[in-house]
This record gives structure tokens, C-alpha cells and sequence, in this order.
């Protein structure tokens, strides 16, 4: 979460009634293809489990112990957190723009030590959300106002989950009928607007893959299937309401970065070729992700823009990198895993 603008009076209106907006003409087409390459400085995150990166390069994640730490880039200093009850483990998963934290650390049990979502408030350390042993969670994201979005797996449940919000307090997120199963949040905007998803069983017994929009208010929107059928697999919410991540197909594969707009639905920009995921976005209209290349079967990282298209990320001599990017900042920073070590890559040249 590095969302700080205020969120457009475009969501005044009830989502729900932006649902059956037809597409707007876009004045521009967006560019397809593959660019030139983006060139940026690489840097080994000296962390064992890098999960996030704030605005001024901070790095959060966790040490060797495990505990929760965080790594400034700019400084090379480290922080620890510490956990909850003594040396078990804890985890800081996510980080704000400006530099809230959020993430897990176990509670001690009589017979199990279940994570719970903890932030950072005032002098203390660490401090959790509850420290009920009914539930163990996972954070997801976490915005400037410190509100904290996960997911809770209920223990002794057999994979059933509780999205949630944490403000002043704990909120399970409620689903459109009790139907649904297996419910993640999985993004958070500065406004309060929770991104997700889960499955609805219809009548035949089948299970259905659906998007799902909670208002500040914690009432919940499900956006419509994608047209073709495919799976769309979301990343983001940004201040405008839009949500972004990919096209997944299961007999095509990822063919196409794919976007929702409260006024003007869907719409999709192709793969420049090979097998495409979305990982991460900001609230710019960049979108990360990596592309199988169908050739040399290595993944490269790429950054997409309306203006700019497919660019691929490069090292600052041009060699294209390899691996698997899965956050990045607005300021431009991106955490990717290469060759099973964590990284900080910068952009040093024009992004276009």
C-alpha cells in the first residue's frame, strides 16, 4: 500500500450502479508491444524474507530467526520488532507509503502458536489485533491511516477464512451470500476501499471464481465476470477505484493485463508474447509483472504503462533481468526474487 492522493469523487456514486457501464472510447489507444528496456541499479536485500517497500526504499520483512525487521536502503540500517510472546516468530509484511507497518507474529498456545496481525502504534513495538487462538492470520496490505486488510484462517476449520479489516478494531469483511468459500483480501487504497476475492457455489453445486470490492462502510460489490470467461486475477486497487491484474485462461494461460473502472468496466492490453502475470501496481497506471518467454523459458520482470507499453527491466549495463518481481512502490522502487535471493531494484534511467 503506497497510496497517498484522496480518492476521486468518481466513488461518491454506488459502485454498484457502475457495474453495467459500457466501455468509454479511450482518446489514445494504449501501446502494446515489447519497448526498450527500463534500465535501474540492483541491490541484495540483506534480509532472509523481503515482503514490501515504502515510498523512501525501506524494505520490510524478516531476519534469520525469524523476527520482524526492516532494511533502509539509503542508510543500510536495520530495525527489529520483535514479536508478541518472546522469540516466536513474527513477520512484517507490509509497509504504507509513508511508512506504516503491519504483519504477523505468533501467539503462544497451549498446543499451537497461531499468527496474528500486529501494527505498529505509538512507543510500542508491536501490537496485535487480538490474541484469540481461534484464528490465525495473514496481512495483506496496510495504508497511511494505519487501517491493516488480511485474511484469518479459521483454526481447526479445515481451510475456512474470515477477510478482514482492522481499524479501531477487527471487522470480518462480510461476502455477498453465505455461500462463498475461501475469501482473501488482497489490496488496500487510502479512502478504505478493500480489494478480494473467494468462490460461489450456485444452485448446481458448481463453484465460481469471483472478484470482490468492500466499501469503507464494509458493505460488498461483486464485479461482473470477465466477458471471455477467464479467470481475472487481481493485484490492486488504486484511488480511483480501479482494479488491476491478468487475464488467466485455463486452456490460453495469462494473456493480457486487465483493468475494472467504476465508469467504464473492462478493459485489456495483450501480452507482447509469452505467458503474463500481474504482480503488483501503482496508482499511476504502472503495472509490474513478469512474462514467460516462450523461447528461453526465463521469466523477465516487466514494467507497463498506458504511454509507455511493455518495457522489460534491465540491470544499468542493459542485460535483461531474470526472476519474479511481486511489489513495487510509487516512488518506482521494485522487490524482485532472482535466483532465490531478494532484491531492490531502482529505476536510473527515463521510465518513458
Amino acid at each position: 500500500m503506497r497510496r497517498r492522493t484522496v480518492l476521486s469523487s468518481i466513488l461518491a456514486a454506488p459502485l454498484a450502479a457502475a457495474v453495467v457501464a459500457s466501455p468509454a472510447a479511450a482518446e489514445d489507444p494504449p501501446v502494446t508491444g515489447w519497448q526498450e528496456p527500463v534500465c535501474g541499479a540492483r541491490t541484495l536485500i540483506p534480509l532472509a524474507v523481503a515482503r514490501d517497500v515504502d515510498d523512501a526504499g525501506v524494505v520490510v520483512g524478516r531476519d534469520e530467526r525469524p523476527r520482524a525487521a526492516s532494511w533502509d536502503s539509503r542508510t543500510g540500517t536495520y530495525r527489529w520488532y520483535g514479536g508478541i510472546d518472546g522469540g516466536l516468530f513474527s513477520e512484517i509484511s507490509a509497509v504504507s507509503g509513508g511508512g506504516r507497518v503491519a504483519g504477523m507474529a505468533a501467539t503462544d498456545g497451549p498446543t499451537l502458536d497461531p499468527a496474528k496481525a500486529v501494527r505498529v502504534e505509538g512507543s510500542l513495538p508491536l501490537t496485535p489485533v487480538d490474541r484469540s487462538l481461534r484464528t490465525s492470520d495473514r496481512v495483506h496490505d496496510v495504508n497511511d491511516a494505519n487501517a491493516v486488510v488480511g485474511t484469518s484462517e479459521l483454526v481447526g476449520g479445515e481451510g475456512a477464512t474470515e477477510p478482514f479489516v482492522w481499524t479501531d478494531r477487527r471487522y470480518v469483511l462480510p461476502t455477498p451470500d453465505p455461500s462463498y468459500v475461501l475469501v482473501q483480501t488482497r489490496s488496500l487504497n487510502e479512502a478504505g476501499w478493500v480489494l478480494g476475492a473467494g468462490y460461489r457455489l450456485d444452485p448446481q453445486g458448481v463453484y465460481h471464481y469471483r472478484v470482490l470490492v468492500w466499501r469503507p462502510d464494509r458493505t460488498v460489490l461483486e464485479l461482473p465476470p470477465l466477458p471471455d470467461g477467464a479467470l481475472f486475477v487481481v493485484a490492486h486497487i488504486d484511488e480511483e477505484g480501479r482494479v488491476i491484474g491478468h487475464s488467466l485462461d485455463s486452456e490460453r494461460g495469462s494473456g493480457a493485463v486487465v483493468t475494472w473502472s467504476p465508469t467504464a468496466g473492462y478493459a485489456s492490453v495483450p501480452s507482447p508474447g509469452g505467458d503474463l502475470q500481474v504482480t503488483a501496481a501503482d496508482d499511476h497506471g504502472g503495472v509490474l509483472g513478469t512474462v514467460m518467454d516462450p523461447t528461453s523459458g526465463w521469466a523477465h520482470p516487466f514494467l507497463y504503462r498506458p504511454g509507455a507499453g511493455f518495457r522489460r527491466l534491465a540491470d544499468a549495463d542493459g542485460t535483461l533481468l531474470r526472476g519474479t518481481p511481486y511489489r513495487m512502490s510509487e516512488a518506482g522502487h521494485v522487490l524482485l526474487m532472482s535466483d532465490a535471493r531478494p532484491y531492490l531494484w531502482s529505476p536510473t534511467c527515463p521510465a518513458g
